[in-house]
């Protein structure tokens, strides 16, 4: 069929991810195409599928467009990654909003899919491979095709009954037919062609030996050709990465990506590394900026998009106008993930600290308080002035709501142009107080405890405080000085409280003031330029700025400029800080949402309880921060933050590297080695404590040697050098002899999974490699030895135990291949002395802390090659860095690091080659530009990285 264009109709449309999906894609284009079609002739079926179908052009979307409409049915190919790609969105968006759900086909590749049926409507919280744009468009559960059992490449033929029967599922509507008859003229065909073929296997037999021969020399200079403009490609576009580091960050952190697909190389993960850090401040961003927002701006004003954070950092809730599915959208910080979409025509105004309560201001002058967690409508709230109102007196100006969302306040204009300030009781939505305030510039803000709400009215330069519990106003005192100018646009003409409401920041288009409100003064101001939208963090007093030119700065308390955390296609319209100012939302009047963390290089501190943790309170596995005081010590998970228990016990006589810990798999108990000082001699003891408890158990000795302990899987068994590597039945309290001491001393490192030892003698500089053979016993599976000129002082083992790293006390770093011996040292030499190392989890990088004179920080390294990467020297400053305190670097959970430096933090930080690609993924998700693609990629099949 020919559409009016003259272009000939699609079938069918699919869409799927790129990134993970293209193989299956590919095979499922071509099973409908042949599905009951004689082998010999041309396939009828126009099947649509990107990689194939789109020709060279600048406008993909526009292209994508077209061919949406002139599809007869989508086919979604679901899973987590096409559920989180931004292009299945916009397609699967496009298309709910042009066609409808009767043409919509699923065919499920991985992850999960729930139907609630009293929600009539997908289960989103255990639905994880469809997007959320399909929410609510289905009156009852789809039928869809189950493909998550064709995990082989070569099951995806029409030859293999499972995958024939869903092609035949998904091609059933679009030939009319039932599934049954094409599947049955499917298989008949196929038996005609298999008898038709073998009559010309004789005569195709003897020429094909013949060619083979030819083409198998043909096919290796081929592969070597391709595999050659592959490496060319890659160095080409990670240079291009590095020349736009200082100048785009965002196109920077494109080419990187580009080059790692085309082939992972040092260069790509050099540029990788250098993206990251170029970008040190974005987190994620959520929503893209809208194609076009023309249509939605008036003559005086811009479309509105609003964006609240919760003042502990965990929640974010966002609307916009670009929004399709119209509410308020409910997220996870720290997952950056939508959790809930909450079905109000409000706009998001406040939030409670702990995220939990927000509030949205509805039509007309009314509030209402939602509960996050389960979506419900808690209460609603009225100004008294709900209808009749002019246009020019909408809306509530100022608002606010207590941190323990007891309390609400607003201020609203009455018909006559008066202006009040109202405040509630959230339980009950009872009227405490309603006071006639200036119709200029006001502010109000709680105590952090709730207690009491200060107004500060510009208008009338005064502030005065409001007694929630007794619902009192105390008596106005004046802030002589403060200007009520009036002359900007409402939305640049506000007060901003902060500090438990002791202060405030007064701005205008142009300037900014920050007053103290307890000893009525201006304490800073500053002329800041153009500029939209301002928000500032209540704990902390940091200012967060959002330019005419699309930047997001950062100021401090004083209004002196800082960091600039990115920079948006379109002005921001909202901005918001947690209290501590670590968490920044900003959204744009383009519809774009992003998060950022003011700690750079995606780190974030650990807070475990009020403690303080030094250089050595990490134990190397990463699973224990340990805190030794007099008669005590103390130990806590820094992958949990929570404490994991105490002993009566701890011996501050010794040095901390005197002592080693271990954690078991179910973190009940700890094995501690430690040594005992007395006049006469030193003697070592191992000693296995119940956490629970708090009590010594009966398995403990007097050892002879020290060095690392760990736990083995199951927790019956622990390996420590005690006069030579021996095992701990902790049952029996018996001992056997895994490898005896020889030339010298003896150091131990255990790999991620805990199946691998390594043991390194350090006088011969020999490795020793040992395998649990997950029951009672370890078994010798190689040896080789260290370059002569080394001089090992740290051991760690990858997570799945393949390879080994040594750092030496010259710094340098030399990585061992456990099963071949294969040797690589770092290059790079930093002067000074070098700390722990530690493997990225996927064993492609490596993190080596160092320190010098005037500085600390961490050393990214190319496992394989032993490039240096990047250098990341920490926060504070040199002057501040105290003598003989290093950088300790060890595993942390999944795809992250632990560093411990001089400021006696535990930083997380995300790290390795997958890691990083979902970081940047987050920021630039959109392909390259086709003249850019053709430039670098022309005649190379490159999938698009991201998806």
């Amino acid at each position: 069929m020919r559409l009016q264009d003259g272009r000939r109709e699609r079938d069918a449309f699919i869409s799927y991810s790129q990134k993970q999906d293209n193989e299956l894609a590919k095979a499922l284009q071509d099973g409908l195409k042949r599905l009951a079609l004689p082998r010999w002739r041309t396939a009828r079926m126009s099947v649509f599928r990107d990689v194939t179908s789109l020709p060279a052009n600048s406008d993909l979307w526009a292209l994508l467009q077209g061919e949406l409409a002139r599809s007869r049915y989508l086919i979604l190919l679901a899973s987590p990654e096409a559920a989180a790609s931004p292009w299945v969105a916009r397609e699967v968006e496009h298309w709910l909003r042009e066609r409808s759900t009767e043409h919509l086909l699923i065919a499920v590749a991985r992850g999960e899919i729930r139907w609630d049926e009293e929600a009539g409507d997908f289960d989103w919280e255990h639905t994880t491979a469809l997007p959320r744009q399909l929410a609510g468009h289905f009156p009852a559960e789809p039928l869809w095709v189950d493909l998550r059992q064709i995990t082989d490449d070569t099951h995806r033929s029409l030859r293999y009954t499972a995958f024939r029967g869903a092609v035949a599922t998904l091609a059933a509507p679009l030939h009319g037919r039932p599934k049954e008859e094409l599947d049955s003229d499917d298989v008949r065909q196929v038996r005609f062609t298999r008898r038709l073929g073998q009559g010309a296997i004789a005569l195709l037999t003897a020429l094909l030996v013949t060619a083979s021969v030819l083409g198998l020399y043909a096919r290796q200079q081929r592969d070597e050709a391709v595999e050659q403009a592959h490496m060319s490609a890659s160095q080409a576009l990670a240079v291009r990465s590095e020349q736009l580091l200082a100048t785009s960050p965002n196109q920077a952190a494109q080419y990187a990506l580009y080059a790692d697909e085309t082939r992972s190389t040092p260069e790509s993960r050099r540029a990788l590394a250098q993206a990251v850090a170029a970008a040190p401040y974005a987190k994620r961003r959520l929503r893209a900026d809208s194609d076009s927002v023309s249509d939605m701006e008036g003559a005086s004003s811009l479309a509105e998009t609003n964006v609240l954070l919760s003042a502990d950092g965990t929640t974010a809730a966002y609307s916009s106008v670009f929004d399709r599915a119209k509410g308020v959208r409910l997220y996870d910080v720290r997952s950056a993930r939508q959790v809930r979409v909450l079905r109000t025509a409000g706009e998001p105004k406040g939030l409670s600290r702990d995220g939990r309560v927000l509030a949205t201001e509805v039509h007309l002058n009314r509030i209402q308080l939602w509960d996050t967690r389960t979506g419900k409508l808690l209460s609603t709230m009225a100004t008294g002035y709900t209808k009749d109102l002019p246009h020019i007196v909408w809306g509530l100006p100022t608002f606010a709501l207590s941190p323990d969302g007891r309390w609400v306040a607003a201020s609203h204009f009455t018909p006559q142009g008066e202006a009040f300030v109202v405040v509630w009781r959230a339980s009950d939505g009872r009227v405490l107080t309603r006071l006639r305030v200036s119709s200029t510039r006001l502010g109000l803000g709680f105590s952090g405890d709730g207690s009491r709400m200060a107004l500060v009215d510009s208008g009338r330069r005064e502030v005065r405080e409001f007694l929630t519990d007794s619902a009192r106003w105390e008596a106005a005192r004046a802030l002589p000085g403060m200007t009520g100018d009036t002359s900007d646009d409402w939305k640049y003409d506000e007060v901003l409280l902060f500090d438990g409401a002791r202060k405030a920041l007064a701005r205008t288009s142009e300037r900014a003031e920050v007053w103290d409100l307890e000893q009525r003064r201006r304490i800073a101001e500053r002329t800041l330029g153009s500029y939209r939208d301002m928000a500032v963090a209540d704990g902390e007093g940091n200012f967060v700025v959002g330019g005419e030119d699309g930047a997001v700065r950062l100021y401090d308390a004083a209004l002196r400029p800082g960091t600039a955390l990115g920079r948006f296609v379109r002005p921001a319209s909202a901005l918001a800080l947690s209290a501590d100012g670590a968490q920044v939302a900003v959204a744009s009047y383009g519809g774009e949402f992003n998060l950022f963390s003011t700690g750079a290089r995606r780190g974030q501190q650990v807070s475990l309880g009020d403690r303080e943790f030094a250089f050595g309170d990490l134990t190397p596995d990463g699973r224990m921060a340990v805190r030794r005081t007099e008669g005590h010590t103390e130990f806590w998970d820094p992958r949990t933050g929570r404490r994991l228990g105490g002993i009566p016990y701890a011996n501050l006589s010794v040095n901390l590297d005197d002592t080693a810990y271990a954690l078991s798999g179910d973190k009940r108990y700890v094995g501690m080695q430690s040594r005992e000082r007395s006049e006469f001699e030193d003697t070592e003891r191992f000693d296995i404590w119940d956490l629970r408890t708090g009590e010594r158990t009966d398995c403990g000795m007097d050892v002879d040697g020290y060095g690392a302990v760990f736990f083995l899987p199951g927790d019956r068994y622990v390996v420590g050098v005690w006069n030579g590597v021996q095992l701990l039945d902790t049952r029996a309290c018996t001992r056997s002899t895994v490898m005896p001491v020889q030339d010298g001393s003896l150091a131990l490192a255990l790999s991620g999974d805990r199946r691998t030892l390594v043991v390194v003698d350090q006088a011969s500089n020999r490795v020793d490699t040992w395998r649990w053979d997950g029951d009672d016993a370890f078994e010798h599976t190689a040896r080789t030895a260290l370059p002569l000129e080394a001089d090992p002082w740290g051991v760690v083992v990858d997570h799945e135990g393949n390879q080994a790293a040594f750092s030496d006390k010259e710094s340098h770093v030399y990585v061992v291949r456990l099963d071949s011996g294969r040797q690589v040292r770092a290059t790079g030499y930093l002067p000074g002395d070098t700390d722990d190392v530690a493997f990225s989890r996927d064993g492609s990088l490596l993190f080596q802390g160092f320190m010098t004179e005037s500085n600390r920080g961490v050393r990214v390294l190319d496992a394989s090659s032993g490039d240096q990467l990047d250098v990341w020297t920490t926060d504070p400053p040199a002057a501040s860095v105290k003598p003989k305190e290093g950088m300790q670097v060890v595993p942390g959970p999944a795809n992250d690091i632990l560093t411990l430096g001089p400021d006696h933090k535990i930083v997380r930080r995300t790290v390795g080659v997958g890691a990083w690609r979902d970081l940047l993924c987050g920021l630039v998700s959109q392909p390259l530009p086709a003249r850019e693609r053709d430039r670098y990629l022309e005649g190379l099949d490159v999938k698009a990285p991201c998806g």
